[in-house]
């Protein structure tokens, strides 16, 4: 049987990916700290790591848009749990 979206969404966030990038909130805390840096003379206020994956949403819904990908839907799924991981860790660090 073919794994749903959304089954293949939650296999890919929370397998290897942890190991090898670190959790999402670690990942997405370097990733947006590399945005702020280089957008800093722009922005009003920095981002937050809970707004990678958001930002990440955006360009999901543009591709969507011009062309039809399953890779679309299962990683537009998987950054939704992603953004669920970074407030699950932030709650376990206690941030």
């Amino acid at each position: 049987m073919t794994e749903s979206i959304l089954e293949e969404a939650q296999r890919l966030t929370t397998g290897d990916r942890n190991h090898d990038y670190g959790t999402p909130l670690d990942d997405f805390t370097r990733t947006i700290g590399m945005i702020n840096a280089l957008f800093a003379h722009k922005l009003k206020a920095p981002f937050v790591p809970e707004d990678w994956p958001l930002i990440m949403q955006c360009c999901k819904c543009s591709r969507e848009v011009n062309h039809h990908k399953r890779d679309n839907a299962v990683d537009g799924a998987g950054y939704w749990n992603t953004l669920d991981m970074v407030h699950a860790e932030r709650q376990r660090r206690g941030m």
